[in-house]
């Protein structure tokens, strides 16, 4: 069975506590050789569709790797446990509610599924097989999982197949085209106050210097933005439109907080009329 050198990792649990420690501590000792890359652990608590968004941005600039992700608002219950072989040769580890799902279609798709099964994953790595507890999966079962995997044992020593059909998946962000205007969703707000949107500026032709923009649900009137390539192009306080560096047409404001100038936050709906704006 393959080995791999690097398992990259992503969560939920932040820098405090020890949390993220006791994962890679665990890792270490299962599978030393193998480098860990801490891809995240800011994504918004619980929030499966941040966590699965920032995974397959991340995934596929690596070489073919084992990627440990816990988002994890189900642990403890009936929710699976998997690993997921991809058509690249990567292999992910997490839980069934859709955070793998992105980041495998990033690449290639899944050539097969399997459901964890702790008694295996623990007895594989020496671990006392009593020791699972109810709310820490990351360290009890997931990271030994992942480590085992990047030390080469094979998939079937520590799961048992199951159909790639049945896997959660998380519903698309809202993205409706009309004549004249799109409405999309905002995805992401980032540390700098740029609004992203579940649209591809370069699906939208022709586009107009300028748009209007208006965030559904908030009392202001429509802002306009001028579309640019960069945010060097715009002036300071002027609101811009531009293709940013995920493929997302994004909201920016040079030196400021766009989304604090909106009112607009993560699953807001903006509508950008198209139409020339004066």
């Amino acid at each position: 069975m393959e080995r791999y050198e690097l398992i990259t990792f992503l969560s939920d649990f932040g820098w405090q506590g020890g949390y993220v420690a006791a994962c890679e501590a665990t890792l270490a000792a299962i599978c030393p050789h193998a480098r860990v890359l801490h891809v995240s652990h800011e994504v918004a608590l619980g929030d499966v569709r941040d966590g699965a968004t920032t995974l397959a941005r991340v995934a596929p600039l690596t070489p073919p790797a084992v990627h440990l992700a816990v988002v994890d608002p189900g642990v403890g219950t009936e929710r699976r446990p998997l690993a997921l072989q991809t058509d690249r040769g990567d292999l992910l580890v997490g839980p069934d509610n859709g955070l793998l799902g992105p980041a495998a279609a990033a690449l290639g798709g899944v050539v097969s599924a399997w459901r964890l099964v702790p008694e295996r994953v623990r007895l594989t790595a020496s671990l006392p097989a009593n020791g699972l507890s109810s709310t820490f999966h990351g360290r009890d079962l997931f990271a030994p999982a992942a480590a085992l995997l990047a030390c080469g044992s094979p998939v079937a020593a520590l799961a048992e197949p199951m159909p790639a059909e049945g896997l959660a998946t998380l519903p698309p962000p809202l993205l409706e085209r009309l004549p004249g205007f799109v409405r999309a969703e905002v995805v992401e707000v980032d540390r700098f106050g740029n609004v992203a949107l579940s649209l591809n500026l370069d699906s939208v032709a022709p586009v107009p210097d300028t748009v209007a923009v208006e965030v559904e649900g908030e009392p202001e009137p429509a802002w306009l933005a001028r579309v640019v390539r960069t945010f060097g192009d715009l002036k300071p306080g002027e609101l811009g439109l531009l293709q940013d560096s995920w493929g997302h047409a994004g909201l920016t404001l040079n030196a400021a907080s766009a989304a604090e100038l909106l009112g607009a936050r993560r699953g807001s709906v903006i509508r950008l009329v198209l139409t020339s704006a004066t």
